[in-house]
């Protein structure tokens, strides 16, 4: 198994192009001007083809062409005077094969239909991780058959690759958001009656001075933990406590100290 700075280290590589099939890599480059089409032509066997059954799919794509054009045709794709066959790489992505291609910020997997593709990008995902590469920005899936999907961020990445409808976006202040709970100490009477906590600490709060004008700030508190378990603490939200404080209240911020 691979540790995971050896992913890191695959995942830093400026190009790699190629084909995958079922859950490998399989077959690879570095090469911008290796065409996927070159991998097949050049290596038919590897694909499950001969010279005989990649000129027949010429030939029946192209009824009317001459009759040496196919072989023509095929010399030039292995030399890359042609870049790609639409034809014999649809062959072989209904035959579950992907084309894919990761740089530094874009990556694309080409597969029959989404089903097929997504299975060729897990395999990516295993080998690669696209979206932990600095600067990564786009994912694109384009499969023949079906819709494209265009891919911006790790979540989603994830959710889809996982089978999971995606996300609502939601902005990084709603998730602080509601990741805090505010509470009311009916047993205080001053600031420290507004009570936060996050998970993990408990808050009180205190006024702040920001520009001369006074704020209220939720301040950590150290060793409370166990009054304010048995306190008796009524819920409460961030628009009732704006209501019932006439100054400005950070709600951006919980402060450690």
């Amino acid at each position: 198994m691979k540790s995971f700075n050896q992913y890191i280290t695959e995942a830093k590589q400026k190009f790699v192009k190629g084909w995958t099939l079922k859950n490998k890599i399989h077959t690879s480059t570095t090469d911008y001007d290796d065409y996927h089409i070159k991998h097949v032509v050049n290596r038919p066997s590897k694909f499950g083809l001969t010279d005989k059954k990649i000129l027949k799919i010429i030939s029946d794509a192209h009824p009317d062409a001459p009759t040496e054009w196919p072989k023509e045709y095929l010399k030039e794709l292995q030399k890359g005077v042609a870049d790609n066959d639409v034809y014999i790489e649809d062959y072989l992505k209904k035959k579950g094969y992907c084309a894919f291609v990761l740089d530094p910020t874009h990556g694309s997997i080409q597969g029959w239909d989404e089903k097929s593709s997504k299975i060729g990008a897990k395999v990516l995902d295993d080998n690669y991780l696209p979206f932990e590469m600095d600067g990564f920005k786009l994912f694109e899936v384009k499969p023949v058959k079906g819709r494209p999907k265009y891919i911006t961020n790790k979540l989603d990445w994830n959710d889809w690759i996982a089978g999971k409808a995606k996300r609502k976006y939601v902005s990084p202040m709603a998730q602080f958001r509601e990741s805090v709970e505010y509470y009311l100490d009916t047993s205080k009477d001053n600031t420290e009656k507004y009570v936060a906590n996050d998970g993990e600490y408990w808050y009180t709060g205190k006024i702040g001075i920001r520009g001369g004008d006074r704020y209220l700030k939720f301040v950590g508190t150290h060793g409370k933990d166990g009054y304010f378990e048995k306190a008796k603490l009524k819920k409460t939200t961030p628009e009732k406590i704006k209501k019932d404080v006439d100054f400005t209240i950070d709600f951006k911020k919980l402060y450690k100290k």
